[in-house]
């Protein structure tokens, strides 16, 4: 299917979130590039700007926070992935039904840069557009002609009590800040678990394993079956486990284990943490738990092996359920669960999750209707909107409390629903190999890893190397961590 997700590769996939804004800078001039361009000017042709805001000319109200003009047209750009454009599409009835004398206009593509690129050079560019996909803009050149979002963030709900900042799910925030300065709304939640069948679980009266140890306790009879804990697809995604292990370490040791490493300091993958987790994962190897012939395949081979039983978990990020829609068995009830502690002593909850948000949109400060653009996000942010997006796409917008228990029908949208509720603050992620072009790398490791070719300290001392050849690089620009 075509899925965003299945159309970027898995480094993207793994950092779908702060790093789809910074990963397009890449390291070396680019950031250089966009860190001096935060603090550009105003571009002809719209009321917004990138020192001003995006706060229009019309008449402040409660109901109209903007200054929007209510006779202005708005357009926006959407990427037609994964997520496809009706949930925008619902978002533009509304803004036509708010303001009915508005010409708006919602058009999808999945050529985000060649369909645009050439309109911010002719100085016409859309509203507000999602920068998504394959073919996204690089912002870098771009960062002077966007207007900042503190305007978005302070106003009121469209339908409901406090601020849109008030309403959505921690560190939504934090991935669109650049040069101090909030460019960029991601709008989709991403939650990193451990997936299995809830309908084969219960058949075989299994539970969740919570601990590392009752998880080996399960590899061992699932392997007493014949099959396998896991599947994987070293072709492209072996560092899915990656994610995993260094999920696993965040968990045992806090989040400041993951900014270690995202700093690039001496000594992170050395970490009492990181190496019980990756000591954990050798012990899964060695116990025969991954699938033999992972190192061929992709990660949708290995996910569609999963699906049909060859294996019982697989982890990876809240999209896929949309990408194994096609050959998910009927009644497989697909699950979501955070990853089992790997102590008794853990530094964070088990309900603890690697999440964080994605699909980026931003409003040019050079366009028609900045303040248009900015209420077209500000509906889109509303409950009602938030809700119609995760019904459509079965998948979590950033605002809060806008998905039924039920998960509209879907176990796997329910069960993320759960665990963005159960872990509340208690949510980290990590940036490195995004920032710094390390996924081919972590991948060809990881991979040599779970064939069983190097044991778990030669894996920490390669990721090291890795980290260490980029701090020791002055041609690479350095991206400063939170925290």
């Amino acid at each position: 299917m075509t899925d965003e997700h299945s159309i970027l590769t898995p480094l993207e996939r793994i950092g779908a979130s702060r790093r789809r804004f910074l990963a397009l800078a890449g390291a070396g001039t680019g950031a250089a590039t966009l860190a001096a361009c935060a603090g550009g000017g105003t571009s002809a042709g719209g009321s917004g700007g990138s020192d001003g805001g995006v706060t229009g000319g019309g008449e402040v109200s409660e109901e109209n926070p903007l200054g929007v003009d209510g006779s202005q047209s708005v357009e926006a750009v959407i990427f037609d992935g994964g997520y496809g454009d009706e949930y925008a599409k619902s978002a533009g009835e509304q803004y036509s039904a708010q303001y009915p004398d508005a010409e708006v206009t919602v058009t999808s593509t999945v050529n985000i840069q060649p369909d645009l690129q050439p309109r911010f050079a002719g100085g016409n560019p859309p509203d507000l557009f999602d920068n998504s996909g394959a073919q996204k803009l690089a912002i870098d050149g771009l960062v002077s002609q966007l207007a900042p979002l503190d305007d978005l963030l302070a106003a009121p709900m469209v339908d409901a009590e406090g601020t849109v900042e008030e309403n959505l799910l921690p560190g939504v925030k934090s991935p669109g800040m650049l040069g101090g300065k909030f460019l960029g709304m991601n709008y989709v939640y991403t939650v990193f678990c451990l997936w299995y069948s809830a309908k084969e679980f219960e058949e075989k009266g299994w539970s969740f394993p919570t601990t590392w140890d009752e998880l080996m306790t399960l590899g061992e009879a699932v392997k007493a079956e014949g099959r396998h804990l896991f599947s994987w697809g070293g072709a492209n995604a072996s560092n899915y486990y990656q994610e995993m292990a260094l999920s696993m370490a965040a968990k045992l040791g806090g989040p400041e284990v993951l900014k270690k490493i995202d700093r690039l300091e001496e000594g992170a993958f050395d970490q009492d943490a990181v190496v019980q987790a990756y000591d954990a994962m050798a012990e899964a190897v060695k116990a025969g738990f991954f699938e033999p012939g992972g190192e061929g395949i992709k990660h949708t081979d290995a996910q569609t092996a999963w699906v049909q039983g060859k294996s019982v978990m697989y982890p990876s990020g809240s999209w896929i359920e949309n990408e194994q829609a096609d050959v998910t068995p009927e009644g497989y009830r697909m699950t979501g669960a955070p990853l089992p502690a790997l102590s008794s002593s853990d530094a964070m909850p088990l309900s603890a999750i690697h999440g964080t948000a994605a699909e980026q949109y931003f409003v040019p400060s050079g366009g028609v209707n900045p303040a248009g653009g900015a209420e077209f996000l500000r509906i889109m942010l509303s409950k009602e909107q938030g809700a119609k997006f995760a019904e459509l796409t079965k998948a979590p917008s950033v605002v809060k409390d806008t998905i039924p228990e039920d998960g509209f029908g879907s176990s796997a949208l329910s069960s993320v629903n759960t665990m963005i509720t159960d872990a509340g603050e208690d949510t980290f992620t990590f940036n490195f190999s995004d920032w710094y072009g390390l996924g081919s790398q972590s991948i060809t490791n990881w991979t040599s890893f779970l064939r069983g070719d190097i044991d778990a300290a030669t894996l920490r001392a390669q990721e090291q190397a890795m980290i260490d050849a980029v701090r020791e690089d002055d041609a690479v620009t350095k991206f400063q961590v939170e925290g």
